[in-house]
């Protein structure tokens, strides 16, 4: 933080007087050693220094000394209001705008927000939202026994640039984009290895739904060409899920009839989706030229059965996306409106809401001069700082990954936004994004450090049509990941994050095969044989964790062999980002809602019977009890019952046990229960499961 060059402006500059102001009572007046005074709330001393909160959200770092001799006995004596201290000053400012519009709509509906919520309620939530884990003892007490008063800022910076964030956020995406080891009967591990470096890589969101808009080429060698190809053949279904996905329109019955309930129409929807009708993916005109020519090199291979993995690994590699010189996108054979007729050629037209025609988005959009370039066009379109729908859709996506529900219920329909609970906050969290240059990591960093976030969760149940106005977030199950990769932590540690799978790479080196017709007969025969042969290793399921060591060292590939992840009971114990996507149907994290990736967003964090069941009796809760298990170990080396019940209750609940939980363990222990009795209890709590 930046000590400003006049240490206190006039009040008439310095404040932001309005009717989103926090209650009076919380303000006083400070005055410098030369009489100068600031009207702020007192946020906390650290390293000699006094931070002050200005009504505007601004949180200015004064040094102790510099105040009156009044003053710095106040700032000794007086409690911080509030969380602490940011980690600078424009965080603090854009943190209480967000702050001031959530206690506006609460004021107006006479609604209290929530208490702050306890360190240790803070610690277990922020590790869940950002690193999609629990966090282990240790980490627990490292920041529960952290002095600084900006710990919750640091915490949330340090999970940020985890690898757990990437895993995280990975999750999310793959429900969203429905990521699959298999579609089209290929792997599209290149597609998810691809993600997952953007993500790494801290690559704006604009950025990247741009790429999987524009990307050409082959699957094996382009993984971003995944999206596009995750419904090769069928553009239609493609541009209604790329539309509700990225900017909330909700259009789906557009594609067969003009929509009944919004303002779409099915010319409309033929419009959009004229700007794909130059766009061919692998299904809609077979191989290509270059990939009939290969019916003499197959024939020649002899063995029936290599002809069929051969003819397997050509339409592997037949799996692309190209752009053509002619737009064929027509009207329905039974279109039945008077504004064209049924097969008539659609030329490319953007939809327009009402509210937004005279944005920026839509001016100077120029029809390209050739049709190969209209996809270009749309992604311009769709992904501009200018066009607010895009911007809102990911803000509030967002919003509900970290809150448990969007501002505007469901996410996938933004055609109304003055329908959500609160519109000013739902335009101002867009306007935030655009302002963050569509930076996920800074836009979270943001939402992580209001007071909103940091406040208990609202635990009573929901009312049916009652708007839900954020007084804290909401007690929500964790998701099929989130509790599979909490799991492993509780057996492995920190250590769950360092494996990675990085199953694109060698599965491209197997299968990229050239059919192009430039090699010769006898070269592409080998490149067959050898391509075949690879395959085998991906035959049942491909990608095992356990076995990519082996496959690795098949393929030439040395590196990452020291991350192999630990295997007890059968369980490979690596996070659910670098598990098959998704997992069998009996595995844990199908069986607690893990989508099958057919429909977006399909994730469920419904209760179940078969979930405690497993929770009871499944091989999860019996990888933890045993010896082996870093959760038992760690408390088996306490020194006194008491000392191994609370390590325990840290591991599972970042939390100490409160008397009579703690009296109550310790008498079963002397009574002849056992660790592994007092994990089976602990996991099978309602606490656990839960993001409080």
């Amino acid at each position: 933080m930046k000590t400003p060059t006049r240490l206190f402006l006039p009040l008439a500059c310095a404040l932001l007087v309005t009717s989103l102001q926090a209650d009076n009572e919380v303000y006083r007046t400070w005055t410098d050693a030369q009489g100068r005074k600031l009207e702020a709330t007192f946020r906390g001393i650290e390293n000699g220094n006094v931070f002050l909160q200005v009504r505007n959200g601004y949180v200015y770092r004064l040094p102790i000394d510099k105040l009156s001799a009044v003053d710095q006995e106040a700032a000794k004596t007086l409690k911080p209001q509030g969380l602490g201290i940011p980690s600078d000053p424009n965080l603090a400012q854009a943190a209480a705008q967000i702050d001031m519009l959530v206690e506006a709509g609460l004021k107006k509906a006479e609604q209290k927000p929530n208490p702050l919520a306890s360190d240790e309620q803070f610690v277990r939530r922020v590790f869940l939202d950002l690193a999609g884990r629990i966090p282990t003892r240790e980490e627990t007490l490292q920041f529960i026994n952290d002095p600084s008063v900006s710990k919750r800022a640091k915490v949330i910076d340090r999970l940020l640039n985890s690898e757990g964030y990437r895993s995280h956020l990975f999750n999310y995406f793959a429900d969203m984009l429905r990521m699959a080891d298999v579609a089209q009967k290929a792997r599209f591990y290149t597609y998810q290895d691809w993600l997952k470096g953007q993500l790494s890589d801290n690559v704006p969101w604009n950025k990247i739904v741009y790429s999987m808009m524009t990307a050409d080429g082959k699957l094996l060698e382009n993984g971003a060409t995944g999206y596009l190809l995750r419904d090769a053949g069928m553009r239609l279904d493609n541009l209604s899920l790329t539309l509700s996905t990225f900017i909330g329109a909700n259009v789906s019955c557009a594609q067969c009839h003009d929509h009944p309930f919004a303002d779409w129409t099915q010319r409309q929807f033929f419009e959009m989706a004229s700007f794909f009708g130059a766009t061919e993916t692998y299904g809609a005109k077979g191989n290509g030229g270059g990939m009939q020519g290969m019916r003499k090199v197959l024939a020649s291979l002899g063995d029936k059965k290599l002809q069929q993995q051969a003819k397997n690994l050509m339409r592997v590699n037949g799996l692309k996306v190209e752009d053509t010189s002619e737009n064929d996108l027509k009207l329905p054979d039974d279109y039945k409106y008077s504004d064209a007729k049924p097969g008539e050629h659609v030329a490319p037209k953007l939809i327009t809401w009402s509210d937004d025609k005279a944005k920026k988005a839509y001016q100077g959009m120029q029809a390209p001069k050739h049709d190969e370039q209209l996809r270009n066009q749309f992604a311009k379109w769709m992904t501009s700082p200018d066009n607010p729908r895009f911007a809102m859709t990911i803000a509030n996506r967002l919003w509900k990954h970290i809150f448990g529900i969007g501002v505007k219920e469901p996410v996938t329909d933004l055609d109304d936004p003055k329908a959500s609970v609160n519109p000013e906050l739902l335009h101002h969290l867009a306007s935030e994004m655009v302002r963050l240059k569509f930076d996920l990591k800074q836009f979270l960093r943001v939402l992580c450090n209001t007071q909103t976030y940091q406040r208990e969760a609202t635990s009573h149940e929901l009312a049916d049509n009652t708007p839900y106005l954020f007084p804290g977030p909401i007690l929500r199950r964790m998701t099929s990941e989130q509790a599979w990769d909490s799991c492993a932590t509780l057996v492995v540690g920190a250590d769950v994050d360092k494996f990675k799978a990085h199953r694109g790479a060698t599965y491209a080196k197997a299968m990229n095969v050239d059919f192009s017709g430039g090699a010769s007969p006898d070269v592409v025969k080998s490149q067959i044989e050898n391509a075949v042969a690879s395959m085998r290793q991906f035959g049942g399921g491909g990608g095992n964790p356990k076995n990519n060591a082996k496959k690795k060292r098949a393929m030439g590939q040395e590196e990452d062999l020291t991350l192999a992840p630990p295997v007890r009971n059968g369980m490979v114990l690596a996070r659910a980002s670098e598990l098959p996507q998704p997992e069998k149907d009996q595995h844990f994290l199908r069986m607690f809602g893990q989508s099958d990736r057919q429909i977006a967003d399909s994730e469920s964090e419904e209760g179940s019977i078969p979930q405690v069941l497993m929770l009871m009796n499944g091989e999860a809760q019996r990888v933890i009890g045993q010896n082996d298990s870093l959760v038992v170990q760690t408390a088996s080396a306490q020194k006194t019952p008491e000392q191994q019940v609370e390590s325990l209750y840290l591991s599972f609940f970042s939390r100490k046990p409160k008397p009579d939980e703690l009296g109550n363990a310790v008498a079963g222990l002397g009574n002849g229960l056992t660790m592994r009795d007092l994990t089976w209890v602990l996991f099978n709590t309602r606490e656990f499961i839960f993001v409080e």
